[in-house]
C-alpha cells in the first residue's frame, strides 16, 4: 500500500511540475519589426528599440528619464541592431542586458539615429500601435517571468510616426 501510495504521489509530482513553469525566467516582450523604403546608409548611425513609462513631451529629458531608469533600450549598449533587412525577429527581456523592468510602458517605439549626435539625432521611425495602420501609442505591460509575444512593429521611413515632442 506504501509503495502504490508514493508511486501516486510521484506521478502526480512529475505533472505538477511543468505546470509552476520557470520561477526565474526572464519577462519581457517579443515581436517583429517588418521595414520598408530604407535611407541611405550614411543616415541610419544606429537603431533601438525604446520604451518609456511615460509619453515623452520634450525631447531635452529623454536621456534623463531613461538614465532614471523610467525608460529602457534594446539592443544593450554595445550590441548593434541590425539594419538594411526587411524583418527582424527580436525579443526585448529582462536578462539580455538592458534596463527593462516589470511595469507598463506607454510609449515604445522603434528608433534611428540619423546623424552622428548621439544625445540629438534620434527620431522614431516607428511605433507599437493601438490599432494596426495607426501612430497611436499601445502601451506594453511587462509581466513578471512572462515574454509576451506579438509586439510588432511596421516600419516606413518614407512615412514615420510624429515626435511626441517638439
Amino acid at each position: 500500500m506504501k509503495r502504490v501510495l508514493a508511486g501516486a504521489l510521484l506521478l502526480i509530482c512529475a505533472g505538477c511540475d511543468s505546470e509552476l513553469g520557470p520561477l526565474a525566467g526572464a519577462s519581457g516582450f517579443s515581436g517583429m519589426i517588418r521595414f520598408k523604403n530604407w535611407p541611405s546608409a550614411d543616415s541610419v548611425h544606429d537603431m533601438r528599440i525604446v520604451v518609456f513609462e511615460a509619453y515623452p513631451s520634450d525631447s531635452a529629458g529623454i536621456l534623463a528619464t531613461l538614465l532614471a531608469g523610467h525608460g529602457a533600450v534594446w539592443p544593450a549598449i554595445g550590441t548593434k541592431f541590425p539594419a538594411f533587412v526587411d524583418s527582424l525577429p527580436y525579443a526585448f527581456t529582462t536578462s539580455d542586458g538592458t534596463n527593462l523592468q516589470v511595469r507598463n510602458y506607454d510609449y515604445v517605439i522603434v528608433a534611428q539615429q540619423f546623424g552622428p549626435n548621439v544625445l540629438a539625432d534620434w527620431r522614431p521611425v516607428g511605433v507599437y500601435p493601438a490599432v494596426s495602420g495607426s501612430f497611436i501609442p499601445a502601451p506594453v505591460r511587462v509581466i513578471l517571468h512572462h515574454v509576451i509575444p506579438g509586439i510588432d512593429f511596421r516600419v516606413d521611413f518614407h512615412n514615420p510616426p510624429p515626435k511626441p515632442w517638439r
